[in-house]
């Protein structure tokens, strides 16, 4: 059996720590960001429980402290419309609570993969990545694609490997804001065919665009 932590970016926009692609900050902004930056490494720390409370710990309390650090951290503004599902396995879980080298190295490589830029998302309307964390190194790896792939399959390809997951409600919301922004597409299709035709469209083109 395997534990699935859904980190979907569509309903953590506030949270989002990400840059904005400036390039000339003054020196007072720079101050805040180290004084936020600190600001967060202390609250991970603060969820990080001590090597012996970890020995005292429950399997299910250490998780929620490995769920409460995931949801910190920061995500590339470039991937609010992917939807990120890590599977973590029971053996990666017990060494990751006996050993704190290993927590700390999968940890930081989720972080440095979820800061990674990846404009293709926007591009292709959406996209999804899947994580799975081993016992060990090798064990680690990772799968992503875009919903036009295997013949627009991508959304079912992502409900399939996310089968049996405690976060179905959160890839509802994806499915959900897909289909807004879809709807949001035909209409200014329907905008544009109507400014190129002088005004006019089609009555089944209109009800569409209503619907």
């Amino acid at each position: 059996m395997s534990y699935t932590i859904d980190l979907n970016y569509l309903i953590r926009l506030a949270g989002n720590l990400s840059g904005t692609g400036t390039v000339r900050q003054s020196v007072s902004q720079g101050r805040d960001f180290l004084s936020m930056a600190a600001q967060l490494r202390a609250s991970e720390s603060s969820i990080t429980p001590a090597p012996s409370q970890k020995a005292d710990m429950s399997m299910e309390a250490y998780q929620q402290t490995i769920r409460e650090k995931i949801s910190q951290m920061p995500l590339s503004s470039t991937r609010q419309m992917e939807a990120i599902s890590i599977q973590i396995s029971d053996a990666a879980f017990e060494r990751m609570k006996s050993d704190p080298d290993y927590e700390a190295w999968v940890l930081n490589d989720l972080r440095e993969a979820f800061s990674q830029s990846n404009p293709w998302v926007a591009a292709t309307g959406g996209g999804y990545s899947v994580f799975y964390i081993g016992e060990t190194k090798e064990q680690c790896h990772a799968e992503g694609w875009y919903p036009g792939c295997m013949g627009n399959q991508g959304a079912a390809m992502f409900e399939d490997k996310a089968k049996g997951s405690f976060w179905e409600q959160r890839m509802e919301n994806h499915k959900k804001y897909m289909e807004l922004q879809q709807e949001a597409a035909a209409r200014r299709q329907m905008l544009m065919k109507l400014r190129m035709n002088g005004g006019s469209v089609s009555a089944a083109e209109l009800l569409m665009g209503l619907l």
